[in-house]
């Protein structure tokens, strides 16, 4: 494909990006996504047109916004970026057509629901739940809506099964109904058996990077440390390695 339609998509996506912080910034905080318009979080000046262009007005104001001049965080060019790079992907693979924007929702849904997470431990209903739908008729379009529907049943279900037996071993909640909205969210857009190396994925990365945070930031082990990131990396890991995925369930013997 071409280099500018290439150029297109990484463009395209990082204005989704900058879109995509709007959400993260404002829904745990339940302001409206549509008004008021941008605005500095620490001054609350209203962002001029020119100083919200995607990556770029980052950098021209060199990380600081022009009339407190506190720094903007590092996580608005990161998304931008990021979001970017994954349309990129998302066109090479499937083109232009009903499936990259399908994707293109998906990626863009997990980066949100990650960033949401991480920063504040709940997973917006609001996006999970209609991806869950969205991922069916993904599937179902491309004549797999028993996987993608197994998929979610899986994915779903195994989570609110950790979920009840966690609760009774540990007498607290061990995972939330957004994890169990999330899985399933994730099962329904790769399908089964995918949605289990996506799940291994995001529960390899997290018991890692749990302990590291513990250790680096002096935790107990009580601390709350969100599950809904890693298993977005799981969920965006199985797509983009999707035939590496497919090699290893040859090796175990499973021909899909």
């Amino acid at each position: 494909m071409h280099l500018v339609y290439y150029l297109f998509a990484f463009v395209f996506g990082s204005a989704i990006g900058s879109f995509l912080n709007v959400l993260i910034y404002r829904l745990p905080r339940q302001i409206s996504i549509v008004a008021p318009h941008s605005f500095c979080p620490k001054c609350k000046k209203p962002i001029r047109w020119y100083e919200n262009i995607p990556i770029i007005s980052f950098a021209i104001l060199k990380g600081r916004c022009s009339n407190c001049q506190s720094r903007i965080s590092l996580r608005y060019p990161i998304v931008e970026a990021v979001t970017g790079l994954l349309f990129v992907y998302a066109l090479s693979r499937y083109g232009l057509g009903y499936n990259f924007f399908f994707i293109a929702f998906f990626f863009s849904g997990l980066i949100v629901i990650a960033f949401i997470d991480f920063s504040f431990q709940v997973i917006p209903d609001l996006i999970s739940i209609p991806g869950i739908f969205l991922g069916i008729i993904f599937q179902a379009i491309n004549g797999n809506f028993i996987v993608g529907l197994f998929g979610m049943l899986f994915g779903g279900g195994m989570i609110y099964f950790i979920r009840v037996i966690g609760g009774k071993v540990y007498k607290k909640e061990v995972m939330g109904l957004g994890d169990v909205y999330l899985t399933a969210m994730i099962g329904a857009f790769v399908g089964f058996p995918f949605i289990l190396p996506a799940i291994f994925i995001g529960a390899l990365v997290g018991a890692v990077l749990g302990v590291l945070y513990i250790i680096s930031t002096a935790q107990n082990r009580e601390s709350p440390i969100p599950f809904g990131p890693f298993l977005s990396l799981g969920g965006m890991a199985v797509v983009i390695f999707e035939p590496y995925v497919y090699k290893l369930f040859a090796l175990l013997g499973i021909y899909l």
